[in-house]
């Protein structure tokens, strides 16, 4: 009886904490329109800009200004910019990325892109940015204080996804996340409150699992001393623990209904996040050795839960930060390269000797390198940073003049990559490579080697073409979004040992890693086993959200994965490309010609036919429905990672074929044919 009174004693403590934080909570104002004029205050100091300007109304600092390097440093987040490229990628502590386009208002924020106040301009060796426009990307947001604006850490986003019978959330910041348990030991109920920190998330967010019901955030104090209590509303008897985090901004909790377990460990009375460093990973066999190949099979359809069997690089482009280079003790030549984030490669080996490798999407924060070279195995060294005039992505290459056709290996390392050339010549040696690299490990991609370059090693001239009319909106644009079908509370079909929404994250996992090594941006609706709108919603409102990601980024196309499944008194099998819309027909047929050409199932066609997301999506759309569960035969190949793999390389060939060259306006159908 005295344990049950004091629980409700400390619930209602905990209600009136948080009806007392909303009375007093901080009134978030729009930045005002004079915000280039007036004083910041940054971590208890005024932050001082060197050479401030005013461009619109807005705040204008330069990439070399010594106050936005103190801001950055205190945030753990770095600037790469080389003079005359396009691109300025801020990377943040957490390993988001902020990428502005010079001349360009349009900016991204973990590859969604952003509308800034201002395009960025170049002065000289820098570029002056939108600071408050990055402050807010940065998690920090810019709150008027009488004649002076604080720019205030904030809890910027709050995830969660499901993992078996638990749920999984984490708070991001801007800086280190400090909290005190308000709440009990014993308690399922948990209160947090974290100091020095505000926050403009949702008041409320419904979460409708068995062991988390919602999550409740409110902010009081001062602009200079904020205060953000967050409420996790649990089950009755339901457990909860401090699951590990790569980043110190990253606080993560798994909360389970009653009778399931937790890992991690206890939430402590106050603390921080737990930071767990990524294992260091044994060298590879050198690439150049290997051959392409395909990545290593993941788990089974089966699988309670379906790690990606293929890495997944950044959208954003991420830094290259160093350089070194020197000869080894056998006589061959090494190179190391280091790497802040994840990034694609494609190597070349040219008829005269030469061999380089393009990083993309990478930025050289170095200087550019263009020397001879006292060597015995290289004569010379290059090193430049350019815009790929076929994918638009800025890329760094590193190219070598070899002495003779020389063994050249490509070794990842958790520090980036080290380009090894052996002393001796490779009696048969390959011309082309591709695939990844990324958490200290690489991965060779499996697709057809394209066309090697000319013999100049510059980057091919973009082919000429013409429209017949002006062409669809996004075209230009590098961002393909790929949506998962179902996902969290929907596992769609579920057959002969498979579930759908496994199975179709799976396919769109591979498919992502394959068009980034191809150069295209991707975002995904869902990237783990979760809801995208939340847990139970309605359909209209999961496929909208589904939908609104690329509507709202601009997306230049939306590839929706799915598999089939019939009734019991179907024998169906096959697969079959959806479109709807007539701008969406010439890629649903680039597409499914691959599918229909590589896969082993029998060919359904292309079919019209009014499904939400790709009726909704402003850009062309498709949706595929790869094979059926419940076709005993379609289901052996689903098993089967190999079929999986073949999958999203059909796809991904096709929209190479579409986005190649613009098809003649007389192959899209009318609006009653097209099957």
């Amino acid at each position: 009886m005295n344990r049950s009174r004091a629980k409700a004693g400390n619930r209602a403590i905990v209600f009136v904490i948080l009806a007392l934080l909303a009375a007093l909570s901080v009134c978030r104002l729009p930045a005002r329109a004079d915000e280039a004029t007036t004083d910041y205050w940054f971590g208890g100091t005024r932050l001082i800009f060197e050479q401030p300007q005013v461009t619109g109304g807005a705040l204008a600092i330069s990439t070399t200004d010594g106050g936005l390097v103190r801001f950055l440093g205190a945030l753990g987040a770095t600037l790469a910019y080389q003079p005359g490229q396009k691109y300025v990628v801020i990377t943040t502590a957490d390993r988001r990325t902020v990428a502005f386009d010079v001349d360009s208002p349009r900016y991204t924020v973990g590859g969604i892109a952003q509308s800034a106040p201002f395009a960025p301009y170049a002065s000289g060796n820098a570029v002056y940015l939108p600071f408050v426009a990055l402050a807010k990307a940065l998690y920090v947001d810019a709150v008027p204080d009488g004649d002076t604006t604080v720019l205030q850490p904030e809890i910027g986003s709050l995830d969660v996804r499901s993992e078996k019978r638990a749920t999984v959330l984490t708070l991001r910041g801007a800086t280190a996340l400090h909290f005190k348990r308000i709440t009990g030991p014993r308690d399922s109920h948990v209160t947090l409150s974290f100091s020095g920190v505000g926050s403009t998330l949702a008041r409320e967010r419904s979460i409708g699992q068995p062991a988390l019901a919602s999550v409740v955030i409110a902010s009081a104090g001062t602009p200079k001393n904020p205060t953000t209590v967050v409420d996790f509303t649990a089950a009755p008897g339901s457990a909860h623990a401090l699951l590990p985090s790569d980043s110190s901004n990253a606080l993560t909790l798994e909360f389970a209904p009653p009778g399931a377990t937790v890992g991690g460990t206890p939430l402590p009375a106050q603390g921080s996040t737990l930071v767990v460093s990524a294992p260091s990973q044994p060298r590879p066999a050198p690439l150049a050795k290997q051959g392409p190949q395909l990545p290593t099979p993941g788990p089974s359809a089966t699988s309670p839960t379906m790690p990606s069997a293929t890495p997944v690089i950044s959208a954003a482009p991420v830094q290259l930060t160093a350089l070194t280079s020197a000869g080894t003790s056998d006589g061959g030549f090494d190179m190391h390269v280091s790497l802040s984030g994840n990034v694609g490669y494609e190597w070349h080996r040219l008829p005269d000797d030469r061999w380089y490798v393009d990083l993309k999407p990478a930025v050289l924060a170095v200087a550019p390198r263009d020397e001879s070279l006292q060597d015995d195995t290289v004569k010379s060294l290059r090193v430049k940073g350019f815009i790929g005039p076929r994918d638009h992505l800025p890329t760094v290459r590193i190219a070598f003049t070899l002495t003779s056709p020389r063994v050249v290996n490509l070794i990842a390392n958790p520090g980036g990559a080290t380009i090894a050339i052996d002393a001796v010549d490779d009696a048969n040696p390959q011309r082309v490579g591709y695939g990844q690299i990324t958490d200290g490990r690489l991965v060779a991609s499996a697709e057809t080697p394209a066309p090697l370059p000319p013999a100049n090693e510059e980057p091919v001239p973009v082919p000429t073409g013409t429209w017949k009319f002006a062409p669809p909106p996004g075209y230009g644009s590098r961002l393909i979004v790929i949506d998962p079908g179902h996902g969290g509370s929907d596992p769609g079909a579920e057959h002969n040992g498979l579930v759908e929404k496994e199975l179709n994250l799976d396919m769109a996992r591979r498919l992502r890693a394959l068009l980034v090594s191809r150069g295209w941006i991707v975002e995904m609706t869902r990237d783990s086993d979760i809801d995208v709108y939340e847990p139970n919603d309605s359909a209209r409102d999961e496929l909208q959200a589904r939908d609104d990601i690329a509507n709202d980024a601009h997306a230049r196309l939306f590839i929706s994965v799915h598999s089939n499944a019939a009734p019991s008194v179907l024998a169906m099998n096959g697969t079959t490309t959806y479109y709807y819309k007539p701008d969406s027909y010439a890629f649903a047929r680039a597409v499914h010609a691959r599918l229909a050409a590589d896969l082993p199932t029998k060919d359904d066609g292309i079919i019209k036919d009014k499904f939400y997301v790709i009726a909704h999506a402003t850009m062309p759309a498709i949706l595929i429905e790869s094979a059926f569960l419940t076709s005993a035969r379609d289901a052996e190949l689903l098993h089967d990672p190999v079929f999986l793999q073949k999958i999203a390389l059909a796809i991904a060939e096709g929209v190479g074929s579409y986005t190649s060259a613009p098809p003649p306006v007389s192959q899209i159908p009318s609006e009653d044919g097209g099957r």
